[in-house]
Protein backbone atom coordinates (compact mmCIF):
# COMPACT_ATOMS: atom_id res chain seq x y z
CA UNK A 1 0.00 0.00 0.00
CA UNK A 2 1.81 3.16 -1.11
CA UNK A 3 1.93 5.78 1.66
CA UNK A 4 -0.70 8.57 1.15
CA UNK A 5 1.33 11.10 3.00
CA UNK A 6 3.99 10.81 -0.19
CA UNK A 7 1.14 12.42 -2.66
CA UNK A 8 0.53 15.38 0.06
CA UNK A 9 2.07 18.88 -0.82
CA UNK A 10 4.07 20.53 2.09
CA UNK A 11 1.48 23.10 2.55
CA UNK A 12 -1.03 20.22 3.09
CA UNK A 13 1.27 18.53 5.58
CA UNK A 14 1.91 21.62 7.34
CA UNK A 15 -2.38 22.24 7.79
CA UNK A 16 -3.07 19.23 8.98
CA UNK A 17 0.14 18.91 11.10
CA UNK A 18 -1.29 22.41 12.99
CA UNK A 19 -5.08 20.56 13.24
CA UNK A 20 -2.90 18.18 14.91
CA UNK A 21 -1.16 20.62 17.20
CA UNK A 22 -4.50 22.29 17.98
CA UNK A 23 -6.40 19.62 18.90
CA UNK A 24 -3.82 18.28 21.20
CA UNK A 25 -4.07 22.23 22.91
CA UNK A 26 -7.42 21.81 23.51
CA UNK A 27 -7.01 18.23 25.20
CA UNK A 28 -4.54 19.84 27.40
CA UNK A 29 -6.61 22.80 28.72
CA UNK A 30 -9.60 20.14 29.17
CA UNK A 31 -7.46 18.27 31.61
CA UNK A 32 -7.46 21.19 34.02
CA UNK A 33 -10.91 23.13 33.07
CA UNK A 34 -12.68 20.57 34.18
CA UNK A 35 -11.71 19.89 38.03
CA UNK A 36 -11.76 23.80 37.70
CA UNK A 37 -15.03 23.98 36.82
CA UNK A 38 -16.16 21.14 39.40
CA UNK A 39 -14.41 22.88 42.32
CA UNK A 40 -16.34 26.23 41.67
CA UNK A 41 -19.75 24.42 41.29
CA UNK A 42 -18.79 22.83 45.10
CA UNK A 43 -18.04 26.35 46.52
CA UNK A 44 -21.05 28.06 44.69
CA UNK A 45 -23.25 25.07 46.53
CA UNK A 46 -21.37 25.73 49.63
CA UNK A 47 -22.24 29.62 49.07
CA UNK A 48 -26.00 28.72 49.00
CA UNK A 49 -25.81 26.23 51.91
CA UNK A 50 -24.53 28.51 54.15
CA UNK A 51 -26.34 30.98 53.04
CA UNK A 52 -29.68 29.60 53.40
CA UNK A 53 -28.67 28.75 57.20
CA UNK A 54 -27.60 32.32 57.91
CA UNK A 55 -30.68 33.20 56.71
CA UNK A 56 -32.85 30.82 58.56
CA UNK A 57 -31.64 31.89 61.79
CA UNK A 58 -31.37 35.78 60.84
CA UNK A 59 -34.87 36.14 58.83
CA UNK A 60 -35.10 40.18 60.06
CA UNK A 61 -31.59 40.80 58.57
CA UNK A 62 -32.10 43.48 55.74
CA UNK A 63 -31.18 42.05 52.42
CA UNK A 64 -29.90 44.94 49.71
CA UNK A 65 -32.86 44.53 47.04
CA UNK A 66 -34.45 46.81 44.54
CA UNK A 67 -37.80 48.10 45.55
CA UNK A 68 -40.63 48.59 43.36
CA UNK A 69 -42.18 51.32 45.83
CA UNK A 70 -42.09 52.71 48.92
CA UNK A 71 -44.86 54.78 51.03
CA UNK A 72 -44.96 56.02 54.45
CA UNK A 73 -47.86 56.13 56.18
CA UNK A 74 -48.35 58.78 59.25
CA UNK A 75 -51.43 57.82 61.76
CA UNK A 76 -52.45 59.78 65.05
CA UNK A 77 -55.08 58.99 67.36
CA UNK A 78 -58.39 61.12 68.49
CA UNK A 79 -58.57 64.87 67.30
CA UNK A 80 -61.22 66.91 69.41
CA UNK A 81 -61.79 70.38 70.57
CA UNK A 82 -64.38 71.63 73.62
CA UNK A 83 -65.73 75.36 74.34
CA UNK A 84 -62.41 76.72 75.57
CA UNK A 85 -60.69 75.63 72.70
CA UNK A 86 -62.98 76.66 70.43
CA UNK A 87 -62.72 80.82 71.72
CA UNK A 88 -58.99 80.44 71.51
CA UNK A 89 -59.05 79.81 68.22
CA UNK A 90 -61.67 82.02 67.15
CA UNK A 91 -61.18 84.62 64.57
CA UNK A 92 -63.54 87.25 63.77
CA UNK A 93 -66.66 85.41 61.74
CA UNK A 94 -64.47 82.18 61.66
CA UNK A 95 -61.89 80.09 63.75
CA UNK A 96 -58.14 79.95 62.79
CA UNK A 97 -56.41 76.52 63.71
CA UNK A 98 -53.65 76.89 61.83
CA UNK A 99 -51.32 77.98 65.01
CA UNK A 100 -52.07 74.61 66.65
CA UNK A 101 -50.04 72.27 64.15
CA UNK A 102 -47.36 74.42 62.91
CA UNK A 103 -44.93 72.11 65.01
CA UNK A 104 -46.04 68.92 64.12
CA UNK A 105 -47.08 69.86 60.49
CA UNK A 106 -43.53 68.81 59.08
CA UNK A 107 -44.60 64.96 60.87
CA UNK A 108 -47.54 64.83 58.94
CA UNK A 109 -46.92 66.35 55.39
CA UNK A 110 -43.32 64.21 55.01
CA UNK A 111 -45.74 61.40 54.67
CA UNK A 112 -47.15 59.51 51.72
CA UNK A 113 -50.60 58.92 53.46
CA UNK A 114 -51.26 60.72 56.48
CA UNK A 115 -54.85 59.67 58.81
CA UNK A 116 -56.55 60.01 61.87
CA UNK A 117 -59.64 60.05 63.87
CA UNK A 118 -62.01 62.64 64.12
CA UNK A 119 -63.97 62.67 66.68
CA UNK A 120 -66.82 65.18 66.03
CA UNK A 121 -68.99 66.14 63.65
CA UNK A 122 -68.70 69.27 61.23
CA UNK A 123 -71.66 72.18 61.75
CA UNK A 124 -73.05 74.40 63.71
CA UNK A 125 -70.57 75.20 66.53
CA UNK A 126 -74.04 76.39 69.02
CA UNK A 127 -75.10 73.15 68.35
CA UNK A 128 -74.60 69.49 70.36
CA UNK A 129 -71.04 69.31 72.14
CA UNK A 130 -68.64 67.49 69.87
CA UNK A 131 -69.61 69.99 66.73
CA UNK A 132 -66.51 71.40 65.10
CA UNK A 133 -66.50 74.31 62.24
CA UNK A 134 -65.49 73.15 58.85
CA UNK A 135 -62.13 75.24 59.35
CA UNK A 136 -61.04 72.84 61.52
CA UNK A 137 -60.91 70.31 58.02
CA UNK A 138 -59.47 73.15 56.44
CA UNK A 139 -56.47 73.34 58.60
CA UNK A 140 -56.16 69.25 59.19
CA UNK A 141 -55.97 68.66 54.96
CA UNK A 142 -53.16 71.77 55.13
CA UNK A 143 -51.29 69.74 57.97
CA UNK A 144 -51.03 66.73 55.37
CA UNK A 145 -53.85 64.77 56.27
CA UNK A 146 -55.42 62.48 53.56
CA UNK A 147 -57.66 60.34 55.44
CA UNK A 148 -60.26 60.87 58.49
CA UNK A 149 -61.71 57.85 61.01
CA UNK A 150 -65.79 59.06 61.46
CA UNK A 151 -66.50 55.55 62.75
CA UNK A 152 -66.48 56.58 66.35
CA UNK A 153 -68.53 57.78 69.71
CA UNK A 154 -69.60 61.00 67.95
CA UNK A 155 -70.59 59.62 64.54
CA UNK A 156 -74.41 60.19 64.93
CA UNK A 157 -74.14 62.76 67.52
CA UNK A 158 -76.01 65.40 65.66
CA UNK A 159 -78.17 62.43 64.27
CA UNK A 160 -77.70 60.68 60.58
CA UNK A 161 -78.39 64.39 59.22
CA UNK A 162 -75.23 64.97 61.35
CA UNK A 163 -73.27 62.48 59.65
CA UNK A 164 -74.06 63.04 56.14
CA UNK A 165 -72.65 66.41 56.86
CA UNK A 166 -69.52 65.83 58.48
CA UNK A 167 -68.54 63.24 55.40
CA UNK A 168 -69.74 65.69 52.57
CA UNK A 169 -67.90 68.70 54.56
CA UNK A 170 -64.74 66.24 54.97
CA UNK A 171 -64.54 65.46 51.13
CA UNK A 172 -65.11 69.19 50.32
CA UNK A 173 -61.99 69.59 52.31
CA UNK A 174 -59.57 67.30 50.00
CA UNK A 175 -59.96 64.17 52.37
CA UNK A 176 -62.13 61.06 52.68
CA UNK A 177 -64.09 60.08 55.51
CA UNK A 178 -63.64 56.68 56.71
CA UNK A 179 -65.81 54.32 58.58
CA UNK A 180 -69.52 55.78 58.25
CA UNK A 181 -71.64 56.50 54.65
CA UNK A 182 -74.21 58.82 53.14
CA UNK A 183 -76.59 56.22 51.72
CA UNK A 184 -77.42 52.57 51.31
CA UNK A 185 -76.01 52.87 48.00
CA UNK A 186 -72.70 54.80 48.64
CA UNK A 187 -72.03 51.89 50.87
CA UNK A 188 -72.60 49.05 48.25
CA UNK A 189 -70.51 51.16 46.12
CA UNK A 190 -67.38 51.06 48.04
CA UNK A 191 -68.07 48.25 49.96
CA UNK A 192 -67.45 49.77 52.91
CA UNK A 193 -64.20 50.48 52.78
CA UNK A 194 -61.76 52.66 50.92
CA UNK A 195 -58.74 51.94 48.16
CA UNK A 196 -55.72 54.56 48.38
CA UNK A 197 -52.96 54.28 46.34
CA UNK A 198 -49.72 55.97 46.56
CA UNK A 199 -46.39 54.87 45.33
CA UNK A 200 -47.95 51.99 43.67
CA UNK A 201 -48.52 50.35 46.71
CA UNK A 202 -52.46 50.15 46.97
CA UNK A 203 -53.97 50.47 50.79
CA UNK A 204 -57.18 49.01 51.60
CA UNK A 205 -58.62 51.10 54.37
CA UNK A 206 -61.40 50.09 56.86
CA UNK A 207 -62.77 51.77 59.82
CA UNK A 208 -65.08 50.32 62.65
CA UNK A 209 -66.37 51.61 66.17
CA UNK A 210 -67.35 50.23 69.28
CA UNK A 211 -70.65 52.26 69.55
CA UNK A 212 -71.39 56.15 69.21
CA UNK A 213 -72.02 57.19 72.88
CA UNK A 214 -74.27 54.07 73.41
CA UNK A 215 -76.78 55.89 71.21
CA UNK A 216 -78.59 53.53 68.49
CA UNK A 217 -78.98 54.20 64.99
CA UNK A 218 -82.56 54.83 63.59
CA UNK A 219 -84.67 52.05 61.88
CA UNK A 220 -83.80 51.66 58.75
CA UNK A 221 -80.11 53.22 58.72
CA UNK A 222 -78.20 50.47 59.70
CA UNK A 223 -75.87 50.70 56.42
CA UNK A 224 -74.86 54.11 58.09
CA UNK A 225 -71.42 53.00 60.03
CA UNK A 226 -69.03 49.93 60.54
CA UNK A 227 -69.54 48.75 63.73
CA UNK A 228 -67.62 46.06 65.96
CA UNK A 229 -70.86 44.68 67.87
CA UNK A 230 -73.64 43.67 67.10
CA UNK A 231 -74.96 45.29 70.79
CA UNK A 232 -73.10 48.50 70.72
CA UNK A 233 -75.74 50.43 72.04
CA UNK A 234 -75.61 48.36 75.29
CA UNK A 235 -72.73 45.64 76.40
CA UNK A 236 -70.45 45.49 73.58
CA UNK A 237 -69.88 41.57 74.12
CA UNK A 238 -71.05 40.37 70.65
CA UNK A 239 -68.85 40.67 68.51
CA UNK A 240 -69.83 41.55 64.69
CA UNK A 241 -68.05 39.08 63.18
CA UNK A 242 -69.89 37.98 60.08
CA UNK A 243 -69.93 41.73 59.04
CA UNK A 244 -66.22 42.14 60.07
CA UNK A 245 -64.80 39.28 58.18
CA UNK A 246 -67.70 40.72 55.12
CA UNK A 247 -65.55 43.69 54.63
CA UNK A 248 -62.13 42.21 55.00
CA UNK A 249 -63.28 40.38 51.99
CA UNK A 250 -64.25 42.89 50.47
CA UNK A 251 -61.07 44.66 50.56
CA UNK A 252 -59.17 41.60 49.55
CA UNK A 253 -61.51 41.75 46.44
CA UNK A 254 -59.89 44.97 45.31
CA UNK A 255 -56.76 43.77 44.70
CA UNK A 256 -54.79 45.58 47.65
CA UNK A 257 -51.09 45.49 48.87
CA UNK A 258 -52.22 46.67 52.64
CA UNK A 259 -54.97 46.26 54.53
CA UNK A 260 -54.93 48.52 57.47
CA UNK A 261 -58.27 48.73 60.13
CA UNK A 262 -58.66 51.46 62.16
CA UNK A 263 -60.29 50.53 65.28
CA UNK A 264 -62.54 52.45 67.82
CA UNK A 265 -62.25 50.19 70.60
CA UNK A 266 -61.68 49.88 74.25
CA UNK A 267 -62.34 51.89 77.35
CA UNK A 268 -61.25 55.06 78.02
CA UNK A 269 -58.50 56.98 80.15
CA UNK A 270 -56.73 53.27 80.24
CA UNK A 271 -53.97 51.26 78.93
CA UNK A 272 -55.63 48.21 79.71
CA UNK A 273 -56.07 45.78 76.96
CA UNK A 274 -59.37 43.98 77.57
CA UNK A 275 -59.79 40.07 75.65
CA UNK A 276 -62.76 41.63 73.28
CA UNK A 277 -59.73 43.55 71.96
CA UNK A 278 -57.51 40.79 71.88
CA UNK A 279 -60.17 38.54 70.17
CA UNK A 280 -60.95 41.76 67.32
CA UNK A 281 -57.13 42.03 66.58
CA UNK A 282 -56.72 37.70 65.87
CA UNK A 283 -59.91 37.82 64.52
CA UNK A 284 -58.46 40.57 61.80
CA UNK A 285 -55.19 39.21 61.39
CA UNK A 286 -56.41 35.86 60.99
CA UNK A 287 -58.83 37.03 58.29
CA UNK A 288 -55.77 39.06 56.30
CA UNK A 289 -55.84 42.77 58.24
CA UNK A 290 -51.63 43.90 58.03
CA UNK A 291 -52.02 46.65 60.17
CA UNK A 292 -54.30 47.72 63.59
CA UNK A 293 -54.50 51.33 64.31
CA UNK A 294 -56.60 51.96 67.45
CA UNK A 295 -58.21 54.90 69.14
CA UNK A 296 -60.64 55.67 71.78
CA UNK A 297 -58.81 55.58 75.28
CA UNK A 298 -57.14 58.85 75.10
CA UNK A 299 -54.06 56.82 76.11
CA UNK A 300 -51.64 55.76 74.03
CA UNK A 301 -50.89 52.06 74.24
CA UNK A 302 -49.00 48.94 73.41
CA UNK A 303 -47.87 48.66 69.89
CA UNK A 304 -45.67 45.37 68.26
CA UNK A 305 -45.41 43.21 65.85
CA UNK A 306 -47.43 40.06 65.82
CA UNK A 307 -46.53 36.60 64.83
CA UNK A 308 -50.04 35.44 62.54
CA UNK A 309 -51.08 32.41 61.75
CA UNK A 310 -53.59 33.28 58.54
CA UNK A 311 -56.43 31.29 56.93
CA UNK A 312 -54.13 30.29 54.23
CA UNK A 313 -51.78 28.50 56.98
CA UNK A 314 -49.15 31.12 56.34
CA UNK A 315 -46.89 32.61 58.97
CA UNK A 316 -46.97 36.52 58.91
CA UNK A 317 -46.24 39.11 61.06
CA UNK A 318 -49.00 42.10 61.21
CA UNK A 319 -48.39 45.05 63.55
CA UNK A 320 -50.79 46.58 66.16
CA UNK A 321 -51.09 49.71 68.01
CA UNK A 322 -54.04 49.63 70.35
CA UNK A 323 -54.21 53.21 70.84
CA UNK A 324 -52.55 56.21 69.79
CA UNK A 325 -53.89 58.52 72.77
CA UNK A 326 -55.07 62.17 71.76
CA UNK A 327 -53.75 63.73 69.11
CA UNK A 328 -55.54 67.49 69.47
CA UNK A 329 -57.19 66.51 72.72
CA UNK A 330 -59.75 68.65 74.95
CA UNK A 331 -59.84 66.20 77.43
CA UNK A 332 -58.82 67.30 81.04
CA UNK A 333 -56.73 64.18 82.22
CA UNK A 334 -53.03 65.20 81.90
CA UNK A 335 -52.48 61.80 80.23
CA UNK A 336 -54.41 62.26 77.26
CA UNK A 337 -52.25 65.40 76.22
CA UNK A 338 -49.34 62.66 75.37
CA UNK A 339 -49.61 61.21 72.30
CA UNK A 340 -47.44 60.51 69.31
CA UNK A 341 -47.23 60.88 64.95
CA UNK A 342 -46.57 56.97 64.37
CA UNK A 343 -44.77 55.97 61.21
CA UNK A 344 -44.92 52.95 59.20
CA UNK A 345 -42.90 52.58 56.01
CA UNK A 346 -44.05 49.92 53.05
CA UNK A 347 -41.83 48.85 50.98
CA UNK A 348 -42.92 47.04 47.47
CA UNK A 349 -40.30 44.26 45.81
CA UNK A 350 -41.38 42.09 43.35
CA UNK A 351 -44.72 42.14 43.69
CA UNK A 352 -44.63 41.62 47.63
CA UNK A 353 -45.12 44.61 50.33
CA UNK A 354 -43.83 44.21 53.72
CA UNK A 355 -43.67 46.54 56.71
CA UNK A 356 -39.81 48.09 56.51
CA UNK A 357 -40.19 50.44 59.34
CA UNK A 358 -41.82 51.60 62.46
CA UNK A 359 -41.32 54.85 64.62
CA UNK A 360 -43.18 57.02 66.40
CA UNK A 361 -42.84 60.95 67.15
CA UNK A 362 -43.91 61.98 70.52
CA UNK A 363 -46.64 64.52 70.72
CA UNK A 364 -47.83 66.69 73.96
CA UNK A 365 -50.86 68.93 73.76
CA UNK A 366 -49.88 72.30 75.32
CA UNK A 367 -52.82 73.88 77.23
CA UNK A 368 -53.40 77.33 79.21
CA UNK A 369 -51.83 76.87 82.34
CA UNK A 370 -50.09 79.43 84.59
CA UNK A 371 -47.91 76.37 86.18
CA UNK A 372 -46.44 75.33 82.73
CA UNK A 373 -46.44 78.71 82.19
CA UNK A 374 -48.16 78.49 78.73
CA UNK A 375 -50.70 80.46 76.85
CA UNK A 376 -52.31 78.76 74.52
CA UNK A 377 -53.25 75.29 72.81
CA UNK A 378 -50.99 73.63 70.59
CA UNK A 379 -49.95 70.32 69.82
CA UNK A 380 -45.61 70.25 70.31
CA UNK A 381 -43.25 67.99 68.39
CA UNK A 382 -41.41 66.79 72.03
CA UNK A 383 -38.63 65.69 70.88
CA UNK A 384 -37.89 68.93 69.06
CA UNK A 385 -39.14 71.10 71.65
CA UNK A 386 -36.86 69.27 74.00
CA UNK A 387 -33.81 69.76 71.92
CA UNK A 388 -34.75 73.89 71.43
CA UNK A 389 -35.05 73.74 74.86
CA UNK A 390 -31.63 72.45 75.78
CA UNK A 391 -29.76 74.54 72.48
CA UNK A 392 -31.09 77.68 74.65
CA UNK A 393 -33.60 79.32 71.57
CA UNK A 394 -35.09 81.90 72.04
CA UNK A 395 -38.93 80.50 71.19
CA UNK A 396 -38.18 77.48 73.82
CA UNK A 397 -40.73 76.31 75.92
CA UNK A 398 -40.48 76.71 79.56
CA UNK A 399 -38.69 75.10 81.90
CA UNK A 400 -41.89 73.47 84.10
CA UNK A 401 -43.10 72.31 80.43
CA UNK A 402 -39.72 71.41 79.43
CA UNK A 403 -39.42 69.03 82.92
CA UNK A 404 -42.86 68.03 81.80
CA UNK A 405 -41.84 67.05 78.00
CA UNK A 406 -38.89 64.81 79.46
CA UNK A 407 -41.06 62.68 81.95
CA UNK A 408 -43.85 61.80 79.12
CA UNK A 409 -41.14 60.54 76.77
CA UNK A 410 -40.05 58.22 79.62
CA UNK A 411 -43.87 57.40 80.15
CA UNK A 412 -44.78 57.07 76.65
CA UNK A 413 -41.98 54.62 76.32
CA UNK A 414 -43.42 52.46 79.41
CA UNK A 415 -46.90 53.24 77.90
CA UNK A 416 -45.96 51.70 74.13
CA UNK A 417 -43.90 48.79 75.73
CA UNK A 418 -41.57 49.31 72.39
CA UNK A 419 -38.57 50.58 71.22
CA UNK A 420 -40.25 52.42 68.38
CA UNK A 421 -39.48 55.72 70.18
CA UNK A 422 -37.49 58.20 68.23
CA UNK A 423 -35.16 60.30 70.80
CA UNK A 424 -33.82 64.00 70.37
CA UNK A 425 -31.38 65.10 67.47
CA UNK A 426 -29.92 68.34 68.54
CA UNK A 427 -28.22 68.40 65.16
CA UNK A 428 -31.64 68.18 63.19
CA UNK A 429 -33.39 70.89 65.67
CA UNK A 430 -30.84 73.48 64.55
CA UNK A 431 -31.34 72.83 61.46
CA UNK A 432 -34.78 73.18 61.29
CA UNK A 433 -34.82 76.27 63.55
CA UNK A 434 -32.46 77.83 61.36
CA UNK A 435 -35.00 77.26 58.00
Amino acid sequence: MADYRQSESLEEQLRRERRMAGALRRRRRLRWLIPLLLVLALIAGLFAYFYHQFKTNHPDTPVEEVSDGKAVLAAVGDISLNDDMLKQFRSGEDYDFSGCFQWVTAQIASSDLAVGNLEGNIGDVSGATGTYPASLLTALRECGFDVLQTANSFSIQNGITGLQKTNEAVRAAGMEPLGTFLSKEDKEQSGGILIKEVNGIRFALIGLTKGMNNMKIPDGEDYCVNLLYSDYDTNYSKINQGAIVQLIENAKAQSPDVILAMIHWGSEFTEEITDSQKRIAKLLFENGVDVIIGSHSHIVGQMHREQVNSLLGKKDRGFVAYSLGDFLSSADDSSARIGCVLHIEFTKTAGTTRISDISYIPTYMSVPSADLETRSYEILDTINAISLYDQEYYDRVSEPLYDKLISSLEKLQKQTESEYQKTPDTTAATDESEQ
